[in-house]
């Protein structure tokens, strides 16, 4: 049940198992379920600090507990790192392994029978392309079994659940949650004044279009299309194009900036610590994704009335934008439709901002609290089911009082 009239009903308690603080959707994800949730609702476990890429830091006080130094190897500290996990899920009732894929899959699911609790596994992308794109092939087969093994999977939308369901986890262990945000958060952040300032032409007379990507550069976000796209239409309509994140892509994306002779009006910045004023700002929005799951970048943008031009790589992108009527969509992969979108954008801004004032109440049931109670509920079905099968069954509601429904695929 909730605590108080209004608030976020309480999951049971979690341990939330993360490789590292990824500067990524999925890690906003869950620092927002642990401060909606309240003290003592979970702690978020983080394998490690590897270099490279930036990492989001935890707020203050947020119950947030690093299993090894910066820069240490998993390899190096795999069995320590499993032997605190098994020793904090036992003062857990839940074990939650908050990516579809990594070592903390691995990890969490072997703390989670170990200290015989429930595994849930978060899934924010398509499985198979995550597993193809980001694990090697000798390690495919383990975290397949992984997730057939799970006592719940928890999915962004009902396209990403498919995959989840075809690897072999049984329906009735599935729900779907989708991602949320704090849209008052959202709003008031992006009152702020920008980092940089209005973007010049060449003379310093006029103002120019600026088009705002965001997202960690990784191969999956299709930033490499949107340069060829941005190198397509620049010579003939002139606009600035700023890639606000970092990822293991920068160095690519900025060469390829160079081999297309764009450096000009292209800003490939790195890591941006406040991207929503930015983006409030943008005259054009623009995620270019290869595949996605259901993107906390997208449902900001549509909350702040940016237009949106976004290839339709997943169910959930197809939601937040309403089929098209709150943004345009375009073929994934497809360079050409992406850059003659772009141009009829820059040349016309009217349709799309049209599109965009329709999104503004269309985004009000991307709110974080649905996804806080959602996701409260669908732990506690977990539980209840896990305690079903060894006899030791809770009230099927679990203390949230929201009953969760396992997921139906589509014409069943």
């Amino acid at each position: 049940m909730s605590d108080a009239a209004g608030a976020a009903p309480r999951p049971p308690r979690t341990l939330l198992v993360a490789d590292a603080l990824f500067r990524t959707g999925a890690t906003r994800v869950v620092l927002s379920l642990l401060e909606r949730w309240g003290p003592g609702s979970g702690r978020l476990a983080v394998l490690g600090e590897p270099p490279g890429p930036s990492l989001l830091s935890a707020p203050p006080g947020a119950p947030v507990q690093l299993l090894s130094g910066p820069g240490q190897r998993l390899r190096a500290t795999a069995v320590p790192s499993l032997l605190r996990l098994v020793a904090l899920a036992r003062r857990h009732e839940v074990v939650l392994a908050t990516s579809e894929i990594g070592p903390g899959v691995v990890l969490a699911w072997l703390a989670a029978r170990l200290a015989r609790r429930p595994f849930v596994v978060s899934v924010h992308a398509d499985l198979d392309d995550a597993l193809a794109e980001w694990v090697p092939a000798p390690a495919r087969p383990l975290l397949r079994l992984v997730h057939r093994r799970a006592d719940a999977a928890v999915c962004v939308d009902a396209g990403v659940a498919g995959p989840v369901l075809a690897n072999g986890l049984p329906p009735h262990r599935l729900h779907v949650v989708r991602n949320g945000v704090d849209l008052a958060a959202v709003r008031a952040a992006a009152a702020a004044p920008p980092r940089t300032g209005t973007h010049q032409d060449g003379d310093g007379e006029e103002p120019l279009p600026v088009v705002v990507a965001t997202g960690r550069l990784a191969p999956q976000k299709g930033y490499d299309l949107l340069l060829r796209a941005h190198a397509a239409v620049v010579r003939r309509v002139p606009h600035r194009l700023r890639v606000l994140n970092d990822g293991p892509e920068l160095a690519a994306l900025q060469a390829l900036a160079a081999e297309l002779g764009v450096t000009a009006s292209v800003d490939v910045a790195g890591a941006v610590e406040a991207p929503l004023p930015e983006v409030a700002r943008a005259d054009l929005f623009c995620l270019p994704s290869r595949h996605e799951g259901l993107p906390l970048a997208l449902i900001e943008a549509v909350a702040l009335g940016v237009p949106c031009l976004i290839s339709e790589s997943s169910e959930g992108v197809r939601e937040v934008l309403d089929g098209g009527r709150t943004g345009q969509l375009v073929p994934v992969g497809d360079v050409a439709a992406l850059a003659a979108a772009l141009e009829a954008h820059l040349v016309d801004p009217h349709p799309l901002r049209a599109k965009a004032a329709a999104g503004l109440r269309h985004v009000e049931q991307f709110d974080v609290s649905a996804m806080a109670a959602g996701w409260a509920a669908a732990l506690h079905a977990a539980v209840d089911g896990r305690g079903r099968r060894r006899g030791t069954h809770r009230r099927a509601e679990g203390a949230s009082g929201i009953p969760s429904a396992p997921f139906v695929p589509p014409g069943a």
